[in-house]
């Protein structure tokens, strides 16, 4: 279908005669360059199947969102925006719309096209991507020729298409930067639970934004963050909260805290300062754990190792969070020395259905009995998921079956102890 959607200088003498006719030309332009993304990730054939899928959205559209005597075109500059030239609505006084209907338009297919995109689940993309629709408007002139009238006015919606995005992120760091400034993350903790005698053997500590809004989740949370180029700046926040919050959490039970790459250089998490800092909330480095995700890029591996390696000799933890997604080498985790491996919710999921999941959770058991790492299975949220887990003799795991994130003081700390760290 992607393909078989005319470019706009197919459609160029028909739009030329509707601008002359008419004495102006509306468009909206359905803006999918954020998708590109998968062309980088997995070719383009990859990508045209994306695209197909939102061309075929867009078709939708027609005698729904906007009238069937519109327009559709594909704008061949860019190969990923599809032009919606708008014809007159009845009833418009002299056939002309108003810029506040264009926006409304525009709008209202921005918000229908992102909700079929929402709903499809994309498997290419590996984190939300939304397509921008913008508009332009054009006024026939007998000075100009029209094919550049046309062409001018398929710029202007790109450009509209660029603004509107810039005031996007700007809305969304000065909301973030809101719920930095006012304090408004708060944190909930998650049990890890030894998987053979059901006891509690520490707390993950997970952040959360204000409720009731998107940034409630981390997830919609550190996506803003890295939109905004504030990831850094969050995870210190997080990290400060998460800390703070643990400081009744009675010995010997382990605190898992997560942390970006660029935290292993935060000179305030560091030495002497970070030393203070535990000591007033009652907190040793052993105590410790350090997730490191495999989502986040780390540019500088050795200095990366070397930065880790100064917090295990004060007595931290690491653990790696994700494995089993596919996103780096076992080698590379190796080099880590993680203490622990956090075997990514996918993996977990079904185990007890799949042969295939199990035998991949075998070897990376394997792996990590050779490290002398333990393994926590996180996302269990059935007993047959649970019981797979406890049969391969992973040690530990997490989920909703076992306990749900929550304020720490909900949890019986004084009912169990946990298990030992490390045979």
């Amino acid at each position: 279908m992607y393909s078989q959607i005319p470019t706009y200088h197919e459609r160029l003498t028909a739009l030329t005669d509707q601008l002359r006719e008419q004495g102006h030309l509306a468009l909206a332009l359905v803006d999918a360059s954020e998708l590109a993304q998968v062309e980088h990730d997995y070719g383009s054939r990859a990508f045209e199947e994306v695209l197909s899928k939102v061309s075929g959205l867009v078709t939708e559209l027609m005698g729904a969102e906007v009238r069937t005597s519109d327009v559709l075109a594909l704008d061949e500059r860019s190969g990923s925006a599809f032009l919606l030239f708008l014809s007159p609505q009845r009833g418009e006084e002299d056939g002309r719309p108003r810029i506040a209907d264009l926006a409304t338009v525009s709008q209202r297919v921005e918000d229908e096209l992102n909700r079929k995109l929402a709903a499809f689940r994309l498997h290419y993309l590996r984190s939300p991507r939304k397509v921008t629709v913008g508009f332009a408007v054009a006024f026939h002139n007998p000075l100009i020729m029209a094919e550049r009238v046309v062409s001018r006015l398929v710029s202007e919606a790109r450009e509209s298409v660029r603004i509107k995005r810039q005031q996007a992120t700007f809305q969304n760091r000065c909301r973030l930067q809101d719920v930095l400034l006012g304090h408004q993350i708060t944190t909930v903790f998650q049990p890890v639970v030894d998987l053979r005698t059901g006891v509690v053997h520490g707390f993950e500590a997970l952040s959360r934004g204000p409720a009731g809004t998107q940034q409630h989740s981390p997830m919609n949370l550190f996506e803003a963050a890295r939109d905004c180029e504030l990831t850094f700046e969050l995870d210190q926040h997080c990290r400060r909260r998460a800390l703070r919050t643990a400081r009744d959490l009675p010995a010997p039970y382990r605190l898992f805290i997560n942390v970006v790459p660029a935290s292993m250089y935060d000179p305030d998490f560091q030495g002497a300062s970070l030393i203070q800092l535990l000591e007033g909330i009652g907190l040793s480095p052993e105590r410790i754990v350090l997730e490191v995700s495999e989502q986040y890029a780390i540019e500088n591996y050795p200095l990366f190792v070397e930065a880790l390696q100064n917090f295990t000799q004060l007595g931290f933890s690491i653990a790696v969070d994700d494995v089993g997604k596919g996103s780096s080498g076992l080698e590379a985790i190796a080099h880590l020395n993680p203490r622990y491996l956090k075997f990514d919710m996918q993996l977990v999921r079904d185990i007890d259905e799949s042969h295939v999941k199990r035998e991949m959770a075998r070897a990376l058991k394997t792996f990590a009995d050779r490290m002398d790492s333990q393994i926590i299975a996180e996302g269990i949220e059935t007993q047959g998921e649970r019981q797979a887990c406890a049969d391969l003799g992973l040690h530990y795991g997490q989920g909703f079956l076992l306990a749900r994130p929550a304020p720490l003081e909900t949890f019986n700390l004084g009912a169990a102890q946990p298990s030992s760290a490390r045979g």
